[in-house]
């Protein structure tokens, strides 16, 4: 029976790609929807970890390159055995005072400074490609839920024709026009769109405590008054939409980023076969020997030391280096992978938003006006007796029908619109 169709198309969810970035490709005059994406904005934890996390990167950025710390030794030298501590039976005894600093080349210090430097600019990267998927979700949720309002508003009206046309079935039935059995059908009728407004209360219901829900809101919180589903302008011609995301993709800026943070890390693996050196100096003080008029001179002595790096260079270096290159080589295919889709995936969404846009057409100007006509014709007809109710049946629940495919077919096109947004990274 065409009502299970229906039916089946009710509680099956909206079809369509995610939502776009805040602001970006919204309808005109749309304030509670800037408001929704405002306060999800606001209130997201996960964007407010994520910005923590790139300002600790971005205080690293200093400290990556410092040297390290300098060393500082205190102790006794030359106290011979035996003796206790006592200083003044030698005089090679003596407490040391010494101070280190290791110096790692100056090349190597800036690539890790760069490198981290990279790591503060990939997640800030992150932030604005979480801020987009956040905004994403909210407009997924909000565009659901003017589907559901609107779903529910058209089960409403079609209850409020099947209870007309019940009332016409039991006057007929009442004059002898019709029979028993029309009565019984039109009841059917109203009995089918009573339950598809309560199930359309329902998916309306789940639908707010999705939106709620990206914003921190309590579920069961009301929403305010959605305005209807409208056509959103595209903003941009496809080919500057392609162009744009290759160009403001949050997430592959920020995988670029990580190709040009692999080749400094890969140039400081090479660097580690360039020894460091270590400055020290130290400082002897000594006591007096009372039978030793020459002794007590305090004494200092300066070094200079510096690694070996090339004993080890097969196992330790040349390996490093090896694995920075695989890592760089890596990253370098997954950015020009990301490269081919990213316009791929804004095409296919272009596509999907032109056949929605034909399929609303045809009903908008051929089935929907059809099928007014139709049920019109049928419903004046069984009024006067003249007519078959299963006709007037048929013909309500295909505009019906009609009504609700519109309804999903804009959210269909308005969900693809804020993918298309998402993927370039924000439209004008």
């Amino acid at each position: 029976m065409r009502w299970l169709m229906v039916l089946a198309m009710l509680v099956m969810p909206a079809c369509g790609v995610g939502a776009a970035v805040a602001g970006e490709g919204a309808a005109p005059n749309d304030d509670l929807l800037q408001a929704l994406v405002a306060e999800a904005l606001e209130r997201s934890e996960e964007l407010a970890a994520l910005r923590e996390r790139a300002a600790a990167a971005e205080a690293m950025v200093r400290p990556a390159g410092a040297l390290p710390d300098p060393m500082a030794m205190a102790g006794l030298s030359n106290v011979p055995v035996g003796s206790g501590v006592q200083l003044d039976e030698d005089m090679m005894s003596s407490v040391m005072l010494s101070l280190s600093q290791e110096v790692p080349p100056g090349s190597r210090r800036r690539l890790m400074r760069e490198a981290q430097g990279d790591e503060a600019a990939m997640l800030r990267a992150q932030v604005d490609d979480k801020r987009n998927d956040i905004v994403r979700r909210v407009k997924r949720a909000y565009i659901d839920a003017q589907y559901r309002e609107e779903a529910l508003s058209v089960a409403e009206r079609n209850r409020e024709v099947a209870m007309e046309m019940l009332a016409t079935a039991e006057g007929l039935y009442a004059t002898g026009k019709a029979m028993q059995q029309d009565v019984f059908q039109a009841q059917v009728r109203v009995s089918q769109m009573v339950d598809m407004v309560v199930m359309q209360r329902r998916e309306r219901e789940a639908a707010a405590t999705r939106l709620n829900r990206l914003l921190y809101r309590p579920t069961d919180q009301p929403l305010p008054a959605l305005p209807p589903l409208v056509m959103r302008p595209l903003g941009a011609d496809p080919e500057a939409l392609r162009a744009r995301a290759l160009e403001a993709n949050p997430s592959l800026r920020a995988m670029a980023i990580q190709v040009a943070q692999a080749q400094k890390q890969e140039g400081v693996a090479a660097s580690m076969i360039d020894p460091h050196l270590t400055f020290a100096f130290s400082y002897m003080i000594r006591q007096q020997m009372a039978m030793n008029p020459d002794s007590g001179n305090d004494m200092w002595s300066a070094t200079v030391g510096m690694n070996l790096p090339w004993f080890r260079r097969r196992d330790t270096v040349d390996r490093e280096v090896e694995a920075a290159q695989a890592m760089r080589r890596a990253m370098e295919s997954e950015v020009q992978a990301m490269r081919n889709e990213l316009p791929a995936m804004a095409d296919e969404m272009l596509i999907d938003i032109g056949r929605t846009e034909e399929q609303l057409a045809l009903l908008e100007t051929g089935l929907m006006p059809q099928a007014e006509g139709a049920y019109a014709a049928s419903r004046a007809s069984y009024a006067t007796g003249k007519g078959e109710l299963l006709d007037l049946l048929d013909n309500q629940m295909n505009l019906y029908t009609l009504e609700l495919q519109r309804a999903m077919l804009l959210a269909e096109r308005e969900r693809a619109l804020a993918e298309v947004a998402y993927v370039v990274g924000g439209m004008e």
